[in-house]
């Protein structure tokens, strides 16, 4: 914060390891990025995204991004699902959240909602190179790109959707 070098120190109360500014005292918490996402719903199929970009390129997912600063997470999921397939959401209902289980200090929190579509066809864009609806049982459980993907998707499928 104030330009001074950083050393790792212990920090109370919890006794961790973390920098340190030498200066002024600030304390640099690497923590994990928030995300947020929808998987947005059309009776008992799921739309999902091939994604453009790495990490993950060609993958499927379901439209989400980091949380910008002063973002909450619903705002969030309804700014990148209009962003990556150029459609609005008519409602958003939190499904859960999530961390990949394979990794030991996760990066990565993901914040899921479940969300009906507004009046737009989903569109492909650079982002989303193919936008699908899958059927319960057509989904792609091999070629997700994330764990916290099929996480959120096993817990979709596991809820009464009538």
């Amino acid at each position: 914060m104030c330009g001074g070098s950083l050393e790792v120190g212990i920090v109370e109360p919890d006794r961790k390891e973390h920098k340190v500014c030498t200066r002024c005292g600030f304390i640099y918490f690497l923590n994990p990025k928030l995300v947020a996402g929808c998987i947005v719903t059309d009776g008992d199929r799921a739309l999902l995204i091939r994604r453009g970009f790495e990490p993950a390129r060609g993958k499927w997912t379901f439209p989400g991004g980091y949380v910008d600063l002063g973002e909450t997470p619903e705002r969030c999921a309804i700014r990148e699902t209009r962003e990556e397939i150029g459609m609005s959401i008519a409602s958003l209902e939190l499904l859960g959240v999530y961390a990949d289980r394979a990794e030991k200090a996760p990066s990565i929190v993901v914040v899921t909602y479940v969300a009906k579509p507004g009046p737009e066809a989903p569109a492909v864009t650079s982002e989303a190179t193919e936008v699908r609806y899958f059927g319960v049982d057509e989904i792609p459980w091999n070629d997700l790109a994330f764990d916290t993907t099929r996480q959120a998707l096993e817990a979709w499928k596991g809820r009464d959707r009538r």
